[in-house]
């Protein structure tokens, strides 16, 4: 169970007035999440022009799902959502995070019934380098992981495991070579992310 309510800060306020007013067509590609979406430039990653980035820093399930009908009243042509760490930082439990993130799948559907949906794992991390709030919750990263990839077809969404390709190979950490502080992605991190999403994006 979550020991935090959510409440919005002011760079969340800021972020979500400034994307309201942003169009989406039918033909744009959303990057929905939390801080890992936020930190790339997927467009010029990606070289696709139509790639919208939607990432908040700090967000949460929740504050993800709060602000959904910016992108979904435009039926844009695929999202991509990535979230779910934060919570974890806040102590809630994998089934309750999983549990969030499928509702809000089900709710992108009948908002938007032609967008394509894709859910990705979330990430390996170091707690020992920086995010001591995730320390001895390696196990919630998997659980929440094997649960959105359990329930994928029931609910119409394509689940894209990013978290096996970042794990060191002698433990259960994020490799070092894709993280400078134990949880955030560099250009390393993001490069190979953009490799396995290609295929997707060109679906």
């Amino acid at each position: 169970m979550s020991t935090t309510q959510y409440q919005p800060d002011d760079y969340y306020e800021r972020r979500t007035s400034h994307f309201a007013r942003l169009k989406v067509g039918d033909n744009d590609i959303i990057m929905l999440g939390d801080s890992l979406i936020n930190g790339c430039e997927w467009h010029e990653l990606l070289n696709n022009p139509h790639i919208r980035n939607r990432g908040i820093n700090s967000d949460t399930v929740e504050g993800v799902r709060m602000r959904i009908d910016h992108v979904t009243q435009g039926s844009p042509k695929q999202i991509f959502v990535m979230v779910g760490i934060n919570d974890i930082s806040h102590n809630k439990d994998a089934h309750t995070i999983a549990h969030e993130i499928i509702q809000m799948a089900d709710e992108i559907h009948r908002q938007s019934p032609t967008t394509l949906l894709y859910i990705h794992s979330l990430l390996p991390f170091d707690a020992s380098l920086h995010y001591t709030s995730l320390a001895g919750k390696e196990a919630t990263v998997r659980d929440v992981n094997t649960l959105l990839q359990q329930h994928s077809s029931e609910h119409n969404y394509t689940y894209i495991d990013i978290y096996t390709h970042l794990l060191a190979s002698d433990s259960e950490c994020i490799d070092l070579t894709y993280t400078n502080d134990g949880l955030h992605l560099n250009g390393n991190g993001y490069e190979l992310w953009g490799r396995l999403l290609q295929p997707y994006i060109n679906e």
